[in-house]
């Protein structure tokens, strides 16, 4: 069996935070999945993410101007600069502070990093072998709350920038005769964007209250004299200077906010979306109203325009959609959103080439293999999804759900064509479909029986009883009319489907059982239980085969809330999912940690172990956390201090109230706490 695995593409979600951005040609878009980015390319109908994961998720993404360099900063400001084309990391580098925008210059040779209350510029590294490609060319001080969005001038030689402090600085990258750093105010807001013209020093700011400021410069860019290339005696004395020429206001209702912004400077397009799910599109400095959609019930954290001005992208975090809207024929090029909340269960359809998902937020979801995108969402059941499953032909998914039902959807006609129900209310934990797709079999969390239906009439055959337990697994043999149910009262049954009014083996383990898989031959049952054990039956004799220790492959790990080791922890560690390979010589195995395990069914040993995810955001992926995180109250990240501006959810309603009196008495709570 080859073991050479190597990831490729994340589905379930398609977006998560930051920002969004289109590549040089404009026919894909990158889109920040946790701690991954995703490149989904509009033209081909095809996705895939970037193998390289940051440390945290991803917070900011930035693009050079032609498109071959990649860089990822997540929210420790520890950043990745990757060669896109080969898909390789080039650079490690920590700016040290949360960032919350960086932009490349539009020749190439420059960044500007939002550092705080301060801006620093680098040099941006070249395609040639350098020991340290970060150098830093000027840091950028005068501003008095952290800087928030950045625009560089066409020429590379200005540079706006909008902070939390309501304004707006205009700073030169090299000396200029007459020009001193010059501050932009009156808004009475975050500025949460600043955007040169193109071609010119004209300056537009936008505020989160939804005011545009249009500014004027008195000089155009071509006569603007930089100070190391004039000739003495031949400078311009006219000084270079901004005034504000009109003022604009969005149509805003009482408790929307501008979350977002962008600005196409070719076309004159001004793009701003809404804390309630709408945006706008205006053309400047007129402000002509050119178009306004609602696109979600939720904000809109971030919007980018393609090259072309055609497309606009946008992201809402709260829902995790992805949109590319087109709007001069008002359709859509990408419509995606992942569940909202957490993903229960999946399954294979039988040719490989279809995977159906089910979550807590009641949707079953199917996904094409090949492209990556979910191409229909049924949002039927009213509660969570425990289970999906594929019938033999791959021309239905059934699906149950804690509501009491199972639900069979037709895939040629995408509608839920036959709803099974049981006598008295239950909440079902698992089905399963035998291999002629005829009969279906669903679990029971708190009855702890098997309700059995026939697929054609929808009519309840039997109902199996013996189980002193919740129904975790139902598995039907592929080889023999076998119906192989696992429980939480530490025993698996073994039904013949032509006699099922009483099991016919019983198997007896030492822990509760939690998953079941049969061989694609149906001799052998793998069964994985709470003691982090996977033993193997021979279902002709019921005789155990063998048995693998997990606890140790399974790396411990402690979460945040854990008021004990990791080590005392790995024995709540568990498998919860178990496949046979297609020649039943190994098994896969999953569960609550980051490892997934392939074993060696008749050596029982460990072949490999593939690490999902290192993302530290997710709670769970240390195995020692810092004694200086730990208080008397408990985890520091677990008591509610938080003091940050940054939080556009949080807003102080009271007037005159400052942002240091909030810190003081939150400071004065977790003093109390301790």
């Amino acid at each position: 069996m080859a073991l050479s695995f190597k990831f490729s593409n994340i589905l379930g979600t398609v977006y998560r935070q930051g920002n969004v951005v289109f590549t040089a040609d404009g026919d894909c878009v990158v889109s920040p999945v946790g701690n991954r980015a995703s490149v989904f390319d509009l033209k081909n109908n095809k996705s895939w993410t970037l193998p390289f994961g940051n440390h945290k998720n991803i917070s900011r993404i930035c693009l050079s101007p032609d498109g071959r360099i990649i860089i990822t900063v997540d929210d420790d400001g520890r950043c990745l600069l990757a060669y896109l084309k080969t898909k390789t990391i080039l650079h490690h580098f920590n700016f040290k502070k949360p960032v919350f925008d960086i932009k490349f210059s539009p020749c190439g040779k420059f960044i500007a990093v939002t550092h705080g209350k301060q801006i620093k510029v680098w040099h941006a590294p070249d395609y040639s072998k350098e020991f340290a490609p970060f150098t830093v060319h000027r840091t950028y001080t005068g501003l008095f709350d952290d800087t928030v969005c950045i625009d560089w001038s066409a020429d590379s030689r200005f540079f706006v920038v909008g902070s939390r402090d309501m304004t707006g600085r205009i700073f030169s990258l090299f000396p200029v005769v007459n020009f001193s750093p010059v501050t932009l105010s009156g808004h009475r807001n975050t500025v949460r964007g600043c955007f040169f013209e193109e071609n010119s020093l004209d300056t537009y700011t936008v505020s989160c209250d939804g005011a545009l400021f249009c500014w004027k410069c008195s000089l155009p860019l071509e006569a603007v004299q930089s100070a190391d290339v004039v000739v003495p005696g031949q400078e311009n004395k006219t000084s270079i200077g901004w005034k504000k020429h009109s003022k604009h206001y969005y149509n805003q209702d009482g408790s929307a906010e501008l979350t977002t912004t962008a600005f196409h400077k070719s076309s004159h397009l001004l793009i701003a979306g809404f804390s309630t799910g709408l945006f706008s599109l205006h053309e400047v400095p007129d402000f002509i109203l050119i178009h306004t959609l609602s696109i979600s019930q939720q904000s809109i954290r971030t919007v980018a325009v393609n090259p072309s001005g055609e497309w606009l992208s946008f992201g809402c975090s709260n829902t995790g959609q992805l949109l590319v809207w087109e709007w001069q024929s008002e359709t859509y090029i990408l419509k995606q959103q992942g569940h909202y909340y957490n993903m229960n269960t999946l399954c294979y359809s039988q040719d490989g080439h279809y995977i159906a998902t089910g979550g807590d937020d009641g949707k079953v979801k199917l996904w094409n293999m090949m492209s990556g995108f979910c191409f229909v969402t049924f949002n039927e059941h009213s509660c969570a999804v425990t289970g999906v499953v594929f019938t033999p032909n791959s021309q239905v998914v059934l699906s149950c759900s804690l509501d009491g039902t199972v639900r069979a959807f037709d895939l040629n006609r995408y509608r839920n064509f036959r709803t099974f129900t049981s006598p008295q209310a239950v909440q079902f934990s698992c089905l399963s479909v035998d291999n002629s797709g005829e009969v279906l079999c669903a679990g029971s969390l708190d009855t702890f029986e098997i309700f059995v239906w026939c697929m054609k009439t929808g009519r309840l055959i039997e109902v199996l009883s013996g189980h002193e337990g919740p129904i975790s697994e139902l598995v039907f043999s592929p080889s023999q009319p076998l119906l192989t149910s696992g429980s939480w009262d530490k025993t698996v049954r073994l039904w013949n489907m032509y006699d099922s009014k009483v099991s016919w083996e019983t198997l007896n383990l030492g822990s509760d059982v939690l998953t079941v898989s049969v061989r694609p031959d149906g001799a052998q049952v793998a069964v994985a239980s709470l003691d982090c054990q996977i033993t193997f039956f021979d279902l002709r004799t019921g005789i155990q085969s063998g048995s693998v220790e997990g606890r140790r492959d399974l790396a411990p790990v402690r979460r945040t809330s854990d008021k004990i080791t990791a080590q005392t922890m790995s024995f709540a560690k568990c498998f919860t999912s178990l496949c046979y390979t297609a020649d039943g010589k190994c098994i896969l195995a999953g569960g609550r940690s980051k490892f997934v395990c392939i074993y060696h069914v008749d050596q029982q040993m460990l072949l490999k172990r593939f690490e999902i995810s290192t993302n530290l955001s997710l709670d769970g992926m240390k195995e020692f956390l810092h004694s200086s995180n730990m208080t008397e109250a408990g985890p520091k990240d677990l008591i509610d201090d938080n003091d940050d501006a940054n939080n556009d959810d949080q807003s102080i309603s009271l007037p005159g109230v400052l942002k240091e009196i909030v810190r003081l008495i939150g400071k004065l709570r977790i003093d109390l706490l301790c």
